[in-house]
């Protein structure tokens, strides 16, 4: 059965690090708007530690701008030299005092001149300065394009080091790995509520597998499923009051819906076999999910109002659906053919289209979308053993996240913060 294989997995081989090749096209494949990026500068010159933190403030700034592939990044090496071809340019001044930082940032029209498009002072704690740069980069994008940034986005993912299974998290450009449980047994298949203050995830810690919320601001986890049997999360509803899960009651896994607040769960599906996995449509009027009532495990979708489903694929295997932000796709990892290793694959709501987008590097499996739909996060074992990798939505410019000690997998993207 791949939902209890799916919960016992993690001891998988992965990840090493590949030539990333980023592909710089805006909508409709033109090229993306220049940012001509001077170098960001102290308020007072003279004071050197404060231009060292100028130019640390600037290579995150730099990174985040690149990663978030808006823009095609231009090093501006001298202001009074303009770089050509920029449309806009982000301009900075820091200065420290005690333990505070100090930043004024504008974004001003590159290309007609020194008109100030978007203007912010801000004032941080001096250890927060990887914080900071991501809020600045996230407030470009969103003063240049209209949308959201996800530089201060976490992955949160399962990993082994400590010889247990625990929950982890770590910054969207794999800074800041942090380990946020210490059950000391298996603990796996992170979910994270839609305003990014819980986690919803599958613990044995008490022998069964136990569904679990963490409060990611007080630590505090509190039991949300015990059912004998499996209790897994399948992702939160859009508007985070309920939660879909896969229980185990009788013979076979099935779909349930349980309001977070509290009370009885919801049947969603009877079936004999196994249904599991399920995610959300962005609407919440669906739920995608696998299922073998038609022999193999392939994705299917449930239109919760008519209880009507819906078989997407025919693969040999299909496992972990996770459907895009904006609709039109579902992620999922599967094989076309028996001896294949698992790959991720995208199809479309009407099952008409199937895009594969790895291809054989490793086994990879689990993807999750950022919260913009322009990326995947997944697991995979091109490697020694399995790390978080993430790839553009086509399937380009793989990255390795964090080179991070043991077998992580199952990782989750968080929704960019309020």
């Amino acid at each position: 059965m791949r939902a209890l294989a799916l919960v016992l997995l993690l001891a998988a081989p992965a990840a090493a690090q590949t030539e990333v090749k980023l592909a710089l096209t805006g909508v409709g494949g033109a090229p993306a708007p220049g940012l001509a990026l001077p170098p960001f500068e102290a308020e007072d010159p003279s004071v050197e530690a404060d231009a060292l933190l100028a130019r640390e403030l600037r290579e995150i700034v730099r990174q985040d701008l690149m990663l978030s592939r808006r823009f095609d990044v231009k090093d501006e090496l001298v202001l009074a030299e303009p770089v050509q071809g920029a449309t806009w340019r982000v301009l900075a001044k820091l200065s420290k005092n005690a333990d505070k930082i100090s930043v004024r940032l504008k974004l001003a029209n590159a290309e007609g001149g020194k008109e100030t498009v978007f203007e912010r002072f801000y004032r941080q704690d001096a250890q927060w300065l990887r914080a900071l740069a991501h809020r600045m980069a996230d407030d470009v994008v969103k003063a240049a394009t209209g949308r959201d940034g996800i530089a201060r986005t976490r992955i949160a993912f399962a990993n082994n080091r400590t010889g247990h299974k625990e929950i982890w998290v770590m910054d969207y450009d794999g800074e800041n790995v942090k380990r946020l449980t210490n059950d000391r047994s298996i603990s796996l298949l992170p979910r994270f509520s839609p305003d990014g203050r819980r986690l919803a995830y599958t613990s044995y810690k008490d022998g069964n597998p136990d569904l679990w919320l963490l409060d990611l601001e007080t630590g505090h986890a509190k039991v949300f499923s015990e059912a004998q049997g499996l209790n897994i999360a399948g992702g939160f509803s859009p508007d985070g009051t309920r939660l879909l899960m896969t229980l185990s009651r009788g013979k076979s896994p099935n779909l349930f819906v349980k309001d977070v607040a509290g009370g009885e769960a919801e049947r969603l599906t009877s079936h004999f076999g196994a249904d599991s996995t399920p995610t959300f449509s962005p609407d919440a009027r669906q739920v995608a999910f696998v299922s073998d009532r038609s022999g193999n495990p392939q994705i299917h979708v449930l239109d919760i109002p008519t209880k009507k489903i819906t078989r997407l694929t025919s693969l040999n295997w299909c496992d972990a659906p996770a459907w895009s932000p904006t609709g039109e796709w579902i992620a999922f990892s599967g094989r076309a053919h028996n001896k294949d290793k698992m790959d991720i694959f995208l199809v479309d709501v009407t099952g008409g289209q199937v895009r594969q987008l790895t291809h054989g590097e490793g086994s990879n499996e689990d993807p999750a979308w950022s919260p913009d739909g322009r990326f995947l996060a997944f697991s995979s074992t091109r490697g020694k053993r399995s790390q978080v990798w993430v790839m553009d939505n086509d399937g380009s410019a793989p990255r390795l996240m964090a080179d991070v000690p043991g077998a992580s997998v199952t990782p989750h993207w968080s929704p960019v913060p309020k």
